[in-house]
């Protein structure tokens, strides 16, 4: 669940930043200054997530059959 979160994560980061930049001009430097640092902090959110999910090795549990 935790390698889901963090792939969730980061295309919302993703999203976030390129949607930013598509802003057209009246508006673009005000979501600008608010979707860059939304981005960064679901970009770090989302590494961690996957990490700690990779590192606690959810990935590699077997199933229940």
């Amino acid at each position: 669940m935790r390698i889901l979160t963090g792939s969730v994560f980061l295309l919302t980061a993703e999203q976030a930043f390129a949607h930013s930049l598509q802003i057209g001009f009246p508006n673009a430097q005000l979501a600008q200054d608010i979707l860059f640092p939304i981005s960064s902090a679901l970009g770090i959110l989302g590494v961690l997530f996957l990490a700690w999910g990779l590192w606690s090795g959810e990935a590699n549990r077997p199933t229940a059959n």
